[in-house]
């Protein structure tokens, strides 16, 4: 028995062992290249103080950095011994990990190559040299007679004098270390490495023994290696390090960002970036990846697109305050917006589009009326040579968070002055379809304020007939009763119309409430002033009073707003929330009550609802905001969600009458388990005491 837990424990311990993971970068520690040496700020200027040290600039995300590594490797391995004689060293720098260093050394592409002596740059190995291990070991060793002369007064070690090659490019390439970054990122781009040559051909298999020593025994491995390495590098050249204020998205990509180069590329500059924060275990952040990189290609040259992993930037992904994965978020410096919008291509192309336009530029007359031909809404903010810089650099700050809302856009027209009564200056005005509402500052400070102003933007930014989608649908649903129109696109004309006619049934609903607020102000005016005539006539200084403080409240009405949705599009949505099907039963309009997840689709009478019925649908309107009602509504959820809102509504609505009701309910059942539980005890008293009698049979 002992035996068999013994058994049993060891095999356990076996079992567990072999399912610890491997931790791999303990691995690659344990199996890292003694001969390269990694370098970073802090090891960097005083390493390369003595001795000459060949430096790789490299990017871990780079595929021409992976493929180059191994062959980088081998050559400080079979050069370690003379290395070490001449005083040459291989080293590595990590340029995501170590950005500010790259920056000073003025990399502008990844793997970069550069020559350093006794801490002084002295050429960067040319882009078209071979990246072969031959070539890699040629222009080493042709270093190590470089420094035996340097070390020795100028004398080669072999008598000859000092390498042609190597005087005639390196003040050359110490010039082209200062160039600017972007003509060498061009330079790079335009140079491809040269291939490496030899008669070996790549087959693809293995033939056996892959390890060094049998590559440098028999050499056709090593080639193969080799030209597996030169044909990946000859595809494209090095991908070109973004720097700021350059082309946005040189090579049509996405960039993978850290903390680091995040701070330097987008945090501490006003380039825009459109950055997705995933996590590769987030399925929807793989579904979108096809769409994501797509974006990235339409818009090389326009805006920078970037993507972070929150698994290895947890920090960074924290501090931006992620509601989920993936989070599609638009940056300029510290400014930013989240884009919540769909996320096919053509949904994330065209907000990317309009996001490159983020900004605010001046407008005349005839500018303006060929925007508000494209336009539903725009924002129109008139200045004079009063206009402060205080006053415009609040307007920026809130043309950012109106991307895929609206434009905005400054005039200094007289013309348009006079057609939208502007008298003083500055004031902000939005004219949505041609109606203008003006924005109220009663000091300077209000102008300046960019909350206040967004605040009040918010409230105006849709327009009159908003097209109803995944990123606008809580904003157009909540807190009011919209009359929402199922529209078939397909019967284009058909389509056409009907939005026509909705348009003017919302403005003519629009202008009735109008009037109808502008009727109870005056209402309540004319009482205000009547009260006060009275008291004066009265003389009772009392009730003058009370009539001079009396305010203008308005009774509060249910907001109403008009939307459209694409019947085709939403077509499964549609038939489960409202049970229509435009296939079917043709273009209809419901009014929907988000807040209390009801909806009516049929008039007094009981007939449908169409889109083309201006009459039909202000009459039904009309009818269900009054209190008495008979339109019966509809419910958008289960009977059991309907039961759980009434009870909740309920508990808000009057929670002491229910806290009485459940207290009342909870002694009505004790009581009756009481009165049972005394039943029983009766007629288990009388079995245990008296005689039992049979009933219908036999007792025995």
């Amino acid at each position: 028995m002992r035996f068999q837990l013994l058994f049993f424990a060891l095999l356990a311990l076996a079992a567990l062992v072999l399912a610890v993971p491997v931790d791999e970068t303990a691995l690659q520690d344990e199996t890292a290249n003694d001969s390269v040496v990694d370098l970073d700020s802090t090891t960097f200027a005083s390493s390369i103080e003595k001795g000459t040290w060949w430096v790789k600039f490299f990017s871990p995300y780079c595929p021409h950095c992976k493929a180059i590594a191994p062959i980088w490797s081998q050559a400080a391995d079979e050069l370690a011994e003379d290395a070490k004689v001449n005083d040459f060293h291989f080293a590595d720098v990590d340029c995501i990990a170590h950005g500010d260093l790259c920056d000073k050394n003025a990399i502008s592409a990844y793997p970069t190559f550069i020559l350093y002596r006794d801490g002084k740059l002295i050429e960067k190995y040319p882009v078209s040299s071979s990246k072969t291990l031959a070539g890699l070991k040629s222009y080493a060793l042709q270093n190590f007679k470089s420094s035996a002369s340097a070390s020795s007064g100028g004398a080669q070690s072999d008598g000859t004098t000092k390498n042609s090659e190597y005087s005639k490019e390196g003040p050359a390439a110490v010039k082209a270390a200062a160039v600017d970054k972007d003509d060498q990122a061009k330079v790079t781009a335009e140079i491809p490495p040269t291939p490496a040559t030899g008669d070996v051909a790549d087959d693809g298999e293995d033939d056996g023994d892959t390890s060094p020593t049998a590559a440098s025994a028999s050499g056709t491995a090593e080639k193969t290696d080799e030209q597996k390495a030169a044909d990946l590098a000859a595809e494209a050249a090095a991908i070109p390090v973004p720097t700021p204020g350059s082309v946005p998205n040189p090579n049509g990509v996405s960039i993978p960002l850290t903390l680091t180069s995040f701070n330097k590329l987008v945090s501490s500059t006003r380039d825009g970036y459109f950055i997705k924060f995933y996590a590769p275990w987030c399925g929807h952040c793989q579904a979108m990846e096809p769409a994501w990189i797509e974006l990235a290609r339409q818009m090389q040259g326009k805006l920078n697109i970037a993507e972070v992993n929150c698994e290895e930037e947890k920090r960074l992904c924290k501090d931006a305050r992620l509601a989920g994965y993936p989070s599609l978020m638009f940056f300029v410096g510290s400014d930013r917006v989240e884009y919540d919008g769909l996320r096919g291509v053509g949904d994330l192309v065209a907000f990317a589009n309009k996001a490159v336009n983020a900004h605010v530029r001046s407008v005349d007359a005839a500018e303006f009326e060929e925007i508000g031909k494209t336009e539903e809404v725009i924002f129109l903010y008139f200045y004079d040579d009063t206009t402060t810089k205080e006053d415009f650099d609040a307007l920026d700050r809130v043309a950012l968070p109106l991307i895929g809302h609206a434009p905005i856009y400054t005039t200094s027209s007289s013309i348009l002055a006079s057609r939208f009564r502007v008298t003083t200056f500055p004031r902000l005005v939005a004219i949505s379809d041609g109606r203008p509402s003006y924005y109220t500052a009663l000091s300077p400070k209000d102008m300046r304020d960019h909350l206040k102003v967004l605040a009040w933007m918010k409230t105006v930014w849709l327009p009159i007939l908003p097209e109803l989608s995944a990123s606008n649908s809580h904003e157009i649903m909540k807190g009011r009763l919209v009359v929402l129109a199922i529209l078939d696109k397909s019967n284009e004309a058909e389509f056409e119309r009907s939005k026509k006619e909705l348009k003017t049934t919302a403005t003519e609903w629009i202008d009735y409430r109008v009037g109808a607020e502008k009727a109870e102000r005056q209402n309540q005016r004319e009482l205000k002033e009547m009260k006060i005539e009275e008291a004066n006539d009265k003389g009772d200084e009392k009730a003058l009073k009370e009539a001079q403080n009396m305010h203008i409240v308005l009774s509060p009405r249910k907001e109403v707003g008009f939307a459209w949705v694409d019947g085709l599009f939403w077509e499964r949505w549609l038939k489960k929330t409202y049970g229509i099907d435009v296939r079917e039963s043709g273009q209809r309009v419901i009014i929907n009550d988000e807040d209390n997840k009801m909806y009516y689709d049929q008039t007094v009478d009981g007939s449908v609802i169409t889109p083309t019925s201006k009459t039909t649908i202000l009459d039904t309107l009309r009818a269900i905001i009054d209190s008495n009602s008979k339109i019966k509504p509809k419910s958008t959820t289960s009977k059991f969600v309907n039961f759980m809102n009434a009870t909740k509504s309920l508990v808000h609505g009057y929670p002491f009458a229910l806290l009485s009701f459940i207290v009342g309910v909870m002694l009505t059942v004790a009581f009756w388990f009481k009165g049972k539980i005394r039943r029983s005890s009766r007629g288990l008293s009388t079995v245990g005491h008296g005689i039992p009698t049979s009933v219908g049979g036999k007792f025995d």
